[in-house]
């Protein structure tokens, strides 16, 4: 009894850490919103184009799936539907060589190096201790442009609720497909000293790094809301069995007493 009103606690404890980091995160994201309100018009005419799927041509397509997960657990399902989505996709399109994996936070390497090992090129650590910021969304951009991918997905969860978070797939177009669709920026005017291909680079890795900043946001989130729902299930579970453990403790209690007054009247009347 005195285990489970421990427990207790520290899950009723928990979830008000979880509660109180919520605020934070969404805090975060509203601030965040006119970025992405802006992001997201900016890049109309290229989110409005059909991103093609990577198919097998003359060379194997070169595709990244990034993994984001949370850094801690006791979320719930949040880092298991990731997990389960990144293999769905892996199975999809099949084990090629030119298949990646870059992950964000730390739960969801030990499942995913277990069974795609091979394919994971670099993690990321220690990200969602506390709320992202744009500068490290624009590290882990740095990190993927190293590389040429034809077609990155991003697989995050989206926070739709304290109770309700959906495993969402988003989709990065590469480098190669934002050139050859170029015309889509004729609308605006640069006033830079380098040539277009260089401003393509850069917008490429502006489109990116702020995609990467929305989901980890969004991950970081839903994250919270699984921990302190996740803590609030298991704080009423610890007060449900405290209270049938009590139950059970009195009832044998009394059946102690019960039996040791029995013994002493039988006592007393044997002694008359």
């Amino acid at each position: 009894m005195r285990s489970v009103n421990s427990i207790g606690k520290i899950t009723k404890a928990m979830k008000m850490v979880a509660a109180a980091k919520l605020k934070g995160v969404q805090r975060v994201q509203e601030k965040a919103r006119p970025f992405g309100v802006g992001m997201d018009t900016f890049f109309s005419g290229m989110n409005a184009l059909e991103v093609p799927p990577a198919s097998d041509g003359a060379e194997k397509p070169k595709e990244l799936l990034v993994a984001v997960n949370s850094d801690r657990g006791l979320c719930g399902g949040v880092n298991g539907n990731v997990v389960k989505m990144v293999m769905k996709q892996i199975d999809a399109k099949g084990q090629h060589e030119g298949l990646k994996i870059l992950l964000v936070g730390d739960k969801g390497r030990d499942a995913l190096t277990r069974r795609a090992g091979n394919h994971i090129i670099t993690s990321f650590k220690d990200v969602f201790r506390a709320p992202i910021t744009f500068d490290q969304a624009s590290v882990i951009a740095e990190e993927i442009m190293k590389d040429e991918y034809n077609r990155i997905t991003i697989v995050y969860n989206k926070f739709r609720s304290v109770i309700s978070q959906e495993v969402t797939a988003g989709v990065v177009p590469g480098l190669e497909f934002m050139t050859s669709h170029a015309e889509v920026f004729d609308k605006y005017e640069f006033e830079a000293e380098v040539n277009s291909e260089e401003v393509l680079v850069d917008l490429f890795e502006l489109k990116l790094a702020s995609q990467l900043y929305a989901a980890c946001l969004e991950n970081g989130t839903s994250e919270q809301a699984a921990r302190m729902s996740a803590m609030d299930n298991a704080s009423r579970n610890a007060r449900d069995m405290l209270g049938k453990l009590t139950l059970n403790y009195n009832r044998q209690r009394q059946a102690n007493i019960t039996q040791e007054l029995g013994e002493i009247v039988a006592g007393s009347e044997a002694l008359k």
